[in-house]
């Protein structure tokens, strides 16, 4: 087949897709307008933007454009070209693509694709017949040591559309972590949108308390929000960073522009878990870490304390003494699925959460955070409880609608 794609070029208006956490999209879309109405970088024209449930989509924005909201977006979890929509008739096939691709300079040389087929909207055709489709014109993975970038193929109506990730790797993952095999985490980007909806209620906490850390993801995206360093400060890399028309001065100005103060203000992150692998993992993250924001410069006084055992046992008076009394404190809480079944119900353990809460309360410093319900028993739980109207926000996370409750 003849794959016309023209020749990429960071100045030209193009069309691209952005991947958002479901439940984002009404604050996305806000956030998305004050950039539009206020850019960090010069432009000759206004980019247009959509606002779907899951992902936002730019036209008539150049590459540098792109990048700025990339940039400026915290949650955004995926950044693609769309490549545009072709006819699926019966000639359609899908060989010569990917020498294109390398031809326009879109995908660059040691990078490969996996390929995503999806299908809307049209029976006559499946997601495995797509992927044969693929088979048939790149039937092996190419070099296993190669970089791999991702190329959706959406089938609708009588047309296929094809947008190519230029991230390679997901941008919500953090780097050179290993995770914890017996965790169930939030993922970082959505972990960064709830945190971003603390922050407004909250804009400048002296202290970060996580009970019930697991594998952490509310610590280090919590210290990373209030340190200011965003995805582009990891040490990795991204597949458009090796793109011949990437503007490597305008990427390091957007770093600058919302990297983190000269010596800014001091924080105090305390967490907290009972089950000693655990805990023994949360320390050793902690140390990369700390390693990880020596780089940049930050107070030399922020300070990571960790406690293990049962947070219920733990007089929150002497939690908040240790950490030097903070007087604005945020506390996000994800009970773990573990502990939750322990007596075959998650209504004591979220109503336990609800009076542990009312003490904290009485401590001279104010207390402002979020919980994640599994269901709306343990939301009704934890409401009647706590005895006060709280706003909710409803978000998705491993295929399973979620309450979270902010306070």
């Amino acid at each position: 087949m003849d794959w016309k794609i023209p020749r990429f070029k960071s100045g030209k208006p193009l069309r691209w897709e952005f991947l958002v956490p479901p439940g984002s999209a009404r604050e996305t879309e806000t956030l998305l307008s004050r950039i539009v109405s206020d850019p960090f970088l010069p432009r000759n024209h206004t980019p247009e933007f959509k606002v779907f449930p899951e992902k936002f989509v730019l036209e008539k924005t150049n590459f540098r454009q792109a990048l700025e909201v990339l940039v400026r977006i915290p949650w955004i979890r995926d950044f693609r070209l769309n490549l545009g929509k072709f006819p699926l008739d019966e000639n359609f096939d899908f060989s010569g693509l990917i020498e294109s691709l390398k031809q326009n300079e879109i995908l660059p040389e040691g990078w490969g694709i996996n390929f995503h087929p999806q299908v809307r909207g049209r029976k006559e055709i499946s997601r495995e017949e797509l992927y044969s489709f693929w088979e048939e014109s790149y039937s092996s993975s190419g070099d296993p040591d190669s970089k791999n970038t991702e190329l959706n193929a959406l089938a609708l109506g009588d047309s296929i559309i094809l947008s190519l990730s230029l991230a390679g790797a997901p941008i919500f993952q953090r780097g050179n972590f290993k995770p914890l095999s017996k965790s169930a985490p939030v993922r970082e980007d959505t972990a960064t949108f709830l945190l971003h909806l603390l922050k407004k209620n909250m804009p400048e906490p002296d202290a970060v308390f996580v009970p019930f850390a697991g594998s952490g993801t509310f610590i280090w995206e919590s210290a990373s929000s209030l340190f200011k360093l965003g995805f582009p400060h990891l040490d990795r890399n991204y597949m458009f960073q090796e793109m011949k028309e990437f503007p490597a001065p305008s990427w390091e100005f957007l770093k600058r522009k919302i990297g983190p103060e000269e010596e800014g203000k001091k924080f105090t992150f305390w967490y907290n878990d009972s089950e000693p692998e655990v805990f023994s993992y949360l320390n050793e993250r902690k140390e990369e870490y700390q390693k990880f924001i020596k780089q940049f410069p930050l107070s030399p006084e922020n300070r990571f304390i960790g406690k293990e055992g049962d947070f219920f046992s733990i007089s929150p008076k002497e939690i908040w003494e240790s950490a030097g009394k903070p007087q604005k404190i945020w506390m996000p809480l994800n009970p773990p699925y573990g502990l939750r079944i322990q007596k075959g119900s998650d209504l004591g353990l979220y109503r336990r959460i609800a009076e542990t809460l009312k003490v904290w309360w009485e401590l001279p410093g104010e207390v402002s955070g979020f919980i994640l319900c599994p269901d709306e028993e343990t939301w009704s739980a934890f409401l009647k409880a706590i005895s006060s109207k709280l706003q909710t926000v409803h978000i998705t996370h491993g295929g399973l609608d979620l309450r979270v409750v902010y306070f």
